[in-house]
Formats: structure tokens, C-alpha cells, sequence
């Protein structure tokens, strides 16, 4: 074989194992990041506008569920946390006629890595892909770096209740979706609300 043929191989396999190794990497320091890192200190006001594409590669503006209540949720196929709380987002979104909650997932990853994904998981929930620009769209919401998994629970008028930074439990999933219709009937103002959402 060729001594350029074989530098290239080399150079090639070399490149793979780079990659390989930083993304076990990043997949244990995942693991290894608080459960439940809670709820941001300050909560952005308004949802912001913003576009990525869905899985099919159509830009899908976040304005297509408005008038609902949103659970957006940033996650990664990489990221252990994000696959173990998204069984129970998709519960919540069964439920969705009766608690009104639309939930929505924001990939930052591979659109080949999330299809294959959603399709072993049987997730139904719509599904938004991107990398830099999902990342720049997380940083609308004050998110820095790689803190998966990031949710956004935001009101059917578009006020955004809390941003919640880590992995959700089944309880406190629950608890979002009472509180936001009770915000959503009126019984309680957006003061209260953000308040009890701050203590979950």
C-alpha cells in the first residue's frame, strides 16, 4: 500500500477515535451532572419567536402551537438524562386533551441520530433538530453550554412560567401541568404561579 494511502487511513482513524472518545466523554459528564438541577433564578418574560426545522426538514416556527400551553424541552440522543425523562413527557403528551399542554422537543444533535432515536422510542411528540442554531435558540432562554436536559414551560398567552435546568421527575411533571391550568382558568395570577413553579 502506498505510504500516502496508508498517512491517510491513519490520519482517518485518528480523526474517528477523537470523536468517538469526546462524545463518551460528553455523555458521562451527562451522567454525572446533578438530577434535578431546579428551576432558573430568573425567568425570561415573554416566550421569544424563533425557527428550526422539524424532522422532516420543514422550518417550523415555535409560533405553531401558540395559544397553547408549551413544554419545550432541549435534549440529545447523547444525554442519559434527557432519554429517561422523555417516556414521561410523552405520557404527559397522551394526556395532552385533558391538561391542554403541547410538548415539544428541541434536539441539539445529528438529524440522523434523532430519527433513528424517536423511531427505537416510538416518541410522537413533535421534534425540532439543530445544532448551533438549536444551542443559540437554547440561549434565548439563558441556557449555557451544554446543560441537558433544559425544559421551558410557557402559558397559552406565551408568558414563560419557569425554565427548568436538568432532569424532570413524574412528580414534578404533574405538578407542572396542575399549575398551568390553573394558570390557564385564571385561578392563580403569574406572580403565584412562577413562585410555585420556583419551589419544585
Amino acid at each position: 500500500m502506498p505510504f500516502r494511502i496508508r498517512q491517510f487511513l491513519l490520519l482517518v482513524m485518528l480523526l474517528c477515535c477523537v470523536i468517538i472518545g469526546m462524545r463518551v466523554y460528553i455523555e458521562i459528564a451527562a451522567d454525572k451532572r446533578p438530577e434535578g438541577v431546579g428551576p432558573a433564578q430568573e425567568v425570561p418574560g415573554q416566550l421569544p419567536k424563533f425557527v428550526l426545522n422539524d424532522i422532516w426538514g420543514e422550518p417550523t416556527p415555535i409560533s405553531k402551537w401558540s395559544g397553547k400551553p408549551l413544554l419545550i424541552n432541549f435534549w440529545a440522543t447523547w444525554c442519559a438524562p434527557c432519554r429517561r425523562e422523555m417516556p414521561l413527557l410523552q405520557a404527559l403528551h397522551n394526556e395532552q386533551p385533558e391538561n391542554g399542554i403541547q410538548v415539544v422537543g428541541i434536539a441539539i444533535d445529528w438529524l440522523p441520530d434523532v430519527e433513528s432515536y424517536i423511531a427505537e422510542s416510538g416518541i410522537s411528540y413533535p421534534i425540532l433538530v439543530g445544532q448551533e442554531d438549536a444551542m443559540a435558540v437554547s440561549g434565548l432562554f439563558g441556557l449555557e453550554g451544554l446543560g441537558l436536559p433544559f425544559s421551558v414551560l410557557a402559558g397559552a398567552d406565551g408568558q414563560i412560567l419557569t425554565v427548568y435546568v436538568g432532569e424532570l421527575a413524574g412528580e414534578q411533571i404533574a405538578a407542572m401541568a396542575t399549575i398551568s391550568a390553573e394558570y390557564a382558568s385564571g385561578r392563580s395570577d403569574l406572580a403565584a404561579v412562577r413562585e410555585r413553579l420556583r419551589e419544585l
